[in-house]
C-alpha cells in the first residue's frame, strides 16, 4: 500500500505578505534541490520570482539557496502554500495528475490568521489534481460554493470572507511541463502584473 506524505513545509508568509501563491504540492524528494518551496531546479517559479524581484539568483543548493528564496519572498511581501496538506502519490512521481489529496490545506485559517493576504494566485487549474481544483474541493468541506469561470488565464474570480473580499487568480503553471503553452517573458509578466 502507498504511503501518505505531510506537506514538509505548509506555509511561508511574511509580515505584511499581500499575494500568496498556491500551488498543489511538493515534487518527489529526490527530484528536490534544497528544502524549500519549489525546490526542482527545473520548475521555472524562481526563476520568475527573481525577475519581478530584479535579483539574479546566487545560490542553487542547501540552505544558502533557501535563505536567497525566503528573501526574495520578504522583498516582494509574496506567502507560499500548497493545497495538499496530505496526499498520496499514484505512481510515485511529481506529476499533478498522480497525486490524491487525503487533506487540504487550511487557507480560510491562513487568510484569518494574515488579515494583509488579499489576492490568492492559483499556480494551476487543469486536471481533477490541480491547485484550482483542489480549492474548489476544499472551500465544498467548508460549505462554500465557489466556480472559476471558463477562459483564457488569468481567471478572475473573489472570495467573500469575513467582511473582506479576497481575489482568487489563475495563472499558468511554472511547471517546465507547461512552459510550451507559454513563454518565460510572457510568464514573468503575467506574474508580475498580480504581484506588484
Amino acid at each position: 500500500m502507498t504511503e501518505s506524505e505531510l506537506h514538509p513545509w505548509k506555509t511561508f508568509i511574511p509580515a505584511q505578505c499581500k499575494v500568496l501563491i498556491v500551488g498543489t504540492f511538493p515534487p518527489t524528494k529526490r527530484n528536490w534541490s534544497y528544502d524549500f518551496f519549489y525546490p526542482n531546479k527545473l520548475n521555472l517559479f524562481w526563476t520568475v520570482m527573481s525577475r519581478i524581484n530584479k535579483t539574479v539568483l546566487q545560490s542553487f543548493t542547501g540552505e544558502a539557496a533557501v535563505e536567497e528564496r525566503k528573501n526574495i519572498l520578504v522583498d516582494l511581501r509574496v506567502g507560499v502554500t500548497d493545497m495538499g496538506l496530505e496526499i498520496i502519490r499514484l505512481k510515485g512521481n511529481s506529476l499533478d495528475e498522480n497525486l490524491s489529496a487525503v487533506k487540504y490545506m487550511d487557507i480560510l485559517k491562513i487568510l484569518d490568521d494574515h488579515p494583509t493576504i488579499s489576492k490568492l494566485i492559483f499556480t494551476s487549474s487543469s486536471g481533477p489534481a490541480s491547485a484550482a481544483r483542489w480549492f474548489g474541493n476544499y472551500l465544498k468541506e467548508q460549505d462554500i460554493v465557489h466556480k472559476f469561470t471558463n477562459g483564457p488565464k488569468p481567471v478572475r474570480s473573489r472570495l467573500q470572507f469575513q467582511n473582506r473580499s479576497v481575489e482568487l487568480v489563475i495563472l499558468y503553471s511554472p511547471s517546465r511541463r507547461a512552459a510550451n503553452r507559454i513563454s518565460l517573458d510572457k510568464l514573468a509578466e503575467m506574474y508580475s502584473n498580480e504581484i506588484i
